[in-house]
């Protein structure tokens, strides 16, 4: 039989012969049992038969499909919630009863014997039938709510006394991931490629849910990483051959770890983690304790049913005597199961039949359950509660989290034509704030970005100087990006006019130089310092902000020169560009806020504007040119570039860009 993937979801036959195949295989039955799992009374599997099983799953997409000899079940986590999959009355029906199937058990049978006995009713040949019938309903309902009290209360000694044996653990894992409960495959040479099948299918299934739940929202997924780990269970598998081969599974293939074992036994459950490391999502599916909700209405509805099947059965009892001091009427039989909750009889309601007697008790044990159950749903919703402020506490500290930006000043014209600029825009006065032995003015927000600026001197060394100032203010700010912003000068007066704005494209640390002797016998200088690229995110946002941007005032991106060296000597200009031809710009402090930055790991840039050639040094163009070059800054900043939605990767661990 050919590979149905390729060709289409198995068919019903066929999942009717795959289960056979199943069924046949050594540990067929008891991989079947597995999967349909024992349901809450212990009289019924709580899923339909394993044909139905794997046709839903076929019809859902979670049925890897190699041939009829080679096939995958994959289960979504217990407590993940559960949403349909396509559409139709037909799926539909065929989901309740893969999913209902002891539900429908206990409740269709009396159901139709009931039925059955008011239909009978108004013939009197058979109403001996009809009794026959009411009472095998009854017997139904009792016997099946004996056996869920009984087996409750063992699953719940289990569960407190044995937490940590290998049932427990794969049951746990099974309820926090996606699990592959019936693995089967005839050709051990075949087992990895079903294996590597299905995480392929798992991935294939989240991205769907994931991009269906993104679209709900608002959002597009165009891609993504697949965080879910997959816990196969080793007695999901159905021969002894592909069981030994899958203990020998390694991180080579398939990157299963974390192996459960039960004493002297064999592997319990195998999960395989994704290749990329990311977030569990197992982390946030913690059930809350809404289920004592359930169990409340569920007694309320017991007692609603038992209160008319004990005036049924007092009434009858007690026709010919008289009913006095018996529940024989509904809202009798009410009262009489409501005082049952409370553990004790009403003083003048005592039933005298057998099986109001049995109801009572089985009603004061089922009260006597809600007990464990409260307490159980106290602890589950703390416990769901904490995970929830874990997940989404940051999240929402984040999503109103600003982008924090520092500016790096030198002199006092640069910092004044930063603070009116600012100023000019978001309106507010900036607030100094003293952090250690330095001042940090705090200028207000523009966008979504939170500003501040710091004042250093002249240069990269020194206890005042770029480098020291820069690493003690990231240390305490930790702000997202440094921008230096000032005024330099110039190596290209034929290319650039006073106060046109350069960014650094790349920097170049001119200081570190090898000084040696040429072969002619002169000296040569050889250039060791770094040439660095500035952020590229930052780069991108300043050569956007050019669309817009006035365009008597140019701006260049091009090589800018740092050097400790304050030039008035036009030999200076010469012998800067002899070293770096392309040279066009040069400042005193871009190499001390680089270092500091790069130790930081904060994203730089340098904007400055240019003041003078080099020569014949005065102050008179350095106001507008340092407002040039903040105005730049604070324009790029107006246009939203910078607000975090537009730059940070929500999936990263920290919420910045993983290329960083």
């Amino acid at each position: 039989m050919g590979d149905a993937s390729d060709h289409g979801r198995p068919s019903l036959a066929q999942c009717r012969a795959a289960a056979r195949l199943v069924r046949r295989s050594p540990q067929g039955k008891a991989v079947a049992a597995l999967v349909r799992g024992k349901g809450i009374s212990g009289l019924a599997r709580s899923r339909g038969p394993l044909a139905l099983v794997l046709y839903c799953a076929a019809l859902e997409g979670r049925l890897v499909w190699q041939d009829l000899h080679g096939f995958a079940l994959l289960e979504p986590p217990l407590l993940a919630p559960r949403r349909p999959w396509g559409a139709g009355l037909g799926p539909a029906l065929l989901r309740l009863l893969d999913r209902r199937w002891e539900t429908l058990l206990f409740l269709v049978p009396p159901s139709l014997m009931l039925l059955a006995a008011l239909c009978l009713v108004p013939f009197p040949p058979g109403h001996a039938v009809a009794l026959l019938l009411a009472l095998a309903a009854v017997v139904h309902i009792t016997v099946g709510l004996a056996a869920m009290v009984v087996v409750s209360g063992a699953e719940l000694w289990r569960q407190f006394h044995r937490p940590g044996d290998a049932r427990s653990v794969a049951e746990s894992l099974t309820g926090a991931h996606w699990s592959v409960p019936l693995f089967h495959q005839e050709d051990v040479a075949r087992a990895d490629a079903l294996l590597r099948r299905t995480v392929g299918r798992l991935g294939a299934l989240v991205a769907v849910r994931a991009g269906a739940e993104a679209g709900r929202l608002g959002l597009r997924v165009d891609r993504g990483e697949l965080a879910e780990s997959l816990v196969l269970l080793r007695r999901g598998i159905t021969t002894d051959a592909v069981r030994s081969h899958a203990d020998g599974w390694d991180s080579s293939r398939v990157r299963p770890s974390g192996a459960v074992r039960d004493g002297d036994e064999r592997v319990e459950v195998i999960v395989i983690r994704p290749p990329v490391p990311g977030p569990d999502p197992a982390g946030s599916r913690v059930p809350s304790g809404a289920f004592v909700f359930w169990y409340l209405a569920a007694v309320l509805v017991v007692t609603l049913v038992t209160a008319g099947m004990v005036a049924g059965w007092e009434r009858e009892a007690c026709a010919a005597d008289g009913c006095a001091g018996r529940p024989a009427t509904y809202p009798e039989a009410l009262r009489w199961g409501s005082q049952r909750l409370l553990l004790n009889d009403p003083p003048d309601l005592v039933p005298a039949t057998g099986p109001a007697r049995t109801i009572g008790w089985l009603t004061s044990l089922m009260s006597l359950m809600t007990v464990p159950v409260a307490v159980t749903a106290v602890r589950q919703q703390v416990k769901a509660s904490r995970v929830a402020a874990e997940r989404y506490g940051p999240r929402g500290a984040d999503m109103s989290r600003r982008t924090r930006l520092l500016m790096l000043v030198v002199n006092d014209e640069e910092r004044d034509a930063v603070l009116r600029v600012v100023e000019d825009v978001n309106h507010t006065r900036a607030v100094p704030v003293f952090m250690g032995r330095h001042t940090v003015f705090r200028l207000g927000c523009i966008s979504e970005v939170d500003l501040h600026l710091v004042q250093c001197e002249q240069g990269s060394g020194g206890t005042r100087g770029a480098a020291l100032v820069v690493s003690a203010v990231l240390d305490r700010l930790r702000p997202d990006f440094l921008v230096m912003v000032g005024v330099c000068w110039g190596l290209r007066p034929d290319k650039s006019r006073l106060g046109d704005v350069v960014v650094s494209c790349p920097l170049r640390l001119m200081d570190h130089v090898k000084v040696a002797q040429g072969p002619d016998g002169g000296t040569v200088t050889i250039l060791r310092g770094d040439r660095v690229p500035p952020s590229d995110l930052l780069l991108d946002r300043l050569r956007a902000a050019r669309v817009g941007w006035d365009d008597e005032r140019a701006v260049h991106f091009a090589l800018m020169l740092s050097s400790s060296v304050l030039s008035d000597d036009p030999s200076v200009a010469r012998a800067y560009l002899e070293r770096e031809p392309d040279g066009f710009a040069a400042e005193m402090e871009g190499g001390g806020g680089y270092a500091a930055a790069a130790k930081g790991r904060v994203e730089w840039i340098l904007v400055k504007a240019i003041a003078d050639w080099g020569v014949g040094k005065t102050d008179t163009a350095q106001p507008a040119a340092a407002r040039n070059a903040a105005e730049f800054v604070t324009h790029m900043i107006g246009t939203g570039a910078l607000d975090r939605h537009t730059w940070e990767d929500p999936s990263a661990p920290d919420g910045r860009d993983p290329t960083r």
